[in-house]
């Protein structure tokens, strides 16, 4: 019985999801950066480049990836865990298109900095505007996947983190 409610509740949700048009509240103002920036640096900026995303990326793996695996990676990474009705086609195309977009943007998989279209600082400004705004994970992925809302004290450990990133990446390299 509990799995036929469940069932029904899935249809019920999955018409919704289904039905609602694709919102790309991805990143709002932030432009796609595709083309290779060139930057000539010394060897000592270059090690005190890395050694900031190093110590960024050791937060980031401390204190917001545990948050990022369970409200982020199913579209973020290239390790999802998919739902059943994702073997319904129209509903396969769908969350295809939209994982396949959410990687361009910003790929979780290999951790800091990210793969995805922008520089790492402009990655932590987009990931720290889309949580102030409420907009990642998206409506629609919510609906479907109710534990993944990220609670008041998961927002302020992103938000810690991006904003300490981006002060970290703005100070002067040697």
């Amino acid at each position: 019985m509990t799995i036929a409610i469940k069932n029904i509740n899935g249809l019920f949700l999955l018409s919704i999801l289904v039905g609602l048009p694709t919102i790309a509240l991805a990143h709002k103002n932030h432009a796609h950066h595709h083309e290779e920036k060139q930057v000539e640096a010394t060897p000592g900026a270059a090690k005190a480049l890395a050694e900031q995303l190093a110590k960024i990326n050791d937060s980031y793996k401390r204190d917001v990836k545990p948050i990022f695996q369970r409200s982020c990676f199913d579209c973020h990474s290239q390790s999802p865990n998919l739902p059943w009705y994702n073997s319904l086609p129209l509903v396969h195309d769908l969350l295809d298109g939209d994982m396949k977009e959410a990687k361009e943007h910003l790929d979780f998989s290999n951790d800091y900095p990210f793969q995805g279209h922008g520089s790492p600082k402009e990655d932590l400004e987009a990931i720290g505007d889309s949580v102030r705004d409420k907009s990642m994970p998206p409506f629609r992925y919510r609906i479907m996947h109710w534990n993944s809302a990220l609670t008041k004290e998961e927002r302020e450990a992103i938000l810690k983190w991006t904003d300490e990133g981006q002060k970290l990446l703005a100070e002067p390299s040697h």
